[in-house]
C-alpha cells in the first residue's frame, strides 16, 4: 500500500512539473475544464508539499476580490416601432455597449460565469453578460452589434415557438451558435403559465415542460442547455432541484442585487432589467447606473 501511495504522489508531482505552464501568476482567462484540472493539481500539490509559495504560483487562476459579473436582461431590440414597454431601441442598445466599454467591462461566456461563481475561476474584474429573453428575431441584429465589439451574449428561447412569427428560427439559432452566441432554455410551451403553476405547486407539469425544452435542445442543437431562464421569474427551491436533476448549471432570475460574485448560487443569477419600463433604456440613466455599479464594487476608479 505504501508503494502505491508513493507512486501516486510521484505521478502527481510529475504532472505538475510537466504541465504547459508552471507559473500562473499572469494566467489569463482559461477554459473551465483547464481551470478545474489546474486547480485540482494545485490542491494535490499543496496537500503534499505544504508550501505557501505554491499558492502564489497559481494565483493567476483565480479572480480578485473586486471581481463581479453584471448580467443585463433585454427583450426586444427595435429599430422602427417598439412592441412593448420591455423594448429598447437599437440606437440606445448601441449606446449601452459603448458605455460598458468606456467603464472597462468585458463579455464572458456561460461557462466562465459558472466557473467564477462556483470556484472563483479567473474572469475580467468587470464582467458582463447580455441576456435576451423570449428569443425575439431582433437578437440577430443585436448579436451583430456585440460581435463588432468583440462580445457575445445569450438568447433565452421558448423552444415550442422557435420559428414563429416573433421568435428566431432554428437556422438563425444554428448560425448564431456557430458565431459564438449562446442559448438558454426559457420553457417549452408554458412560458406564460409558470407563475400560476408555481403558485398552485404544479411541479409535475413544470418539470414536463422543462424536460420538453431540454429535449428540443438535444434533438436540434445536439446538446443540453447549460442554462435556464426562469419564465416570469418563477423560482423556488423545488424548481431549482428540477433544474439540478437535469444537469442545468445556470439559472437566470430577476433582480435580487446589482452584481453576482464568487460564492453566489449559480442556479439563481441576479439580472438587471434594461427596458423603457425601468428607464434604464435611457443612455444617461444607464450610464449613471453603470457608474454606481463600478463605484460600489471596486477600489479602482
Amino acid at each position: 500500500m505504501k508503494k502505491i501511495l508513493n507512486l501516486l504522489i510521484f505521478v502527481c508531482l510529475l504532472s505538475s512539473i510537466f504541465m504547459p505552464a508552471v507559473s500562473f501568476a499572469s494566467e489569463g482567462n482559461v477554459p473551465l475544464t483547464v481551470f478545474i484540472y489546474k486547480a485540482y493539481t494545485l490542491g494535490r500539490l499543496y496537500g503534499i508539499k505544504k508550501e505557501e509559495g505554491i499558492l502564489n504560483e497559481y494565483s493567476g487562476l483565480f479572480s480578485s476580490k473586486d471581481t463581479f459579473c453584471l448580467v443585463l436582461m433585454y427583450h426586444n431590440i427595435y429599430t422602427k416601432k417598439k412592441q412593448s414597454v420591455y423594448d429598447v431601441s437599437m440606437d440606445d442598445f448601441k449606446r449601452h455597449v459603448s458605455i460598458l466599454k468606456k467603464y472597462g467591462f468585458e463579455s464572458i461566456t456561460l461557462t466562465d460565469l459558472y466557473g467564477f461563481l462556483k470556484f472563483n475561476k479567473k474572469i475580467p474584474e468587470r464582467s458582463v453578460i447580455f441576456t435576451f429573453d423570449d428569443g425575439f428575431k431582433s437578437v440577430v441584429p443585436a448579436s451583430k452589434v456585440l460581435r463588432e465589439n468583440g462580445w457575445t451574449g445569450v438568447s433565452s428561447i421558448i423552444t415550442g415557438y422557435v420559428g414563429s412569427s416573433w421568435e428566431i428560427s432554428l437556422d438563425d439559432i444554428r448560425a448564431l451558435e456557430n458565431m459564438g452566441f449562446e442559448f438558454a432554455s426559457h420553457s417549452h410551451k408554458l412560458h406564460n403559465l409558470y407563475g400560476k403553476l408555481l403558485k398552485e405547486k404544479k411541479y409535475d407539469i413544470l418539470k414536463r415542460d422543462i424536460v420538453a425544452s431540454i429535449e428540443y435542445f438535444k434533438d436540434n442543437l445536439k446538446e443540453s442547455p447549460f442554462a435556464f431562464t426562469y419564465p416570469q421569474g418563477a423560482y423556488d427551491k423545488k424548481i431549482e432541484h428540477i433544474l439540478s436533476s437535469q444537469d442545468i448549471k445556470i439559472g437566470f432570475g430577476l433582480f435580487r442585487k446589482k452584481v453576482n460574485k464568487f460564492g453566489d448560487n449559480p442556479l439563481y443569477v441576479s439580472r438587471i432589467e434594461i427596458s423603457e419600463r425601468t428607464r434604464y433604456a435611457n443612455p444617461t440613466k444607464f450610464e449613471a447606473f453603470i457608474k454606481s455599479v463600478v463605484e460600489e464594487n471596486s477600489n479602482k476608479p
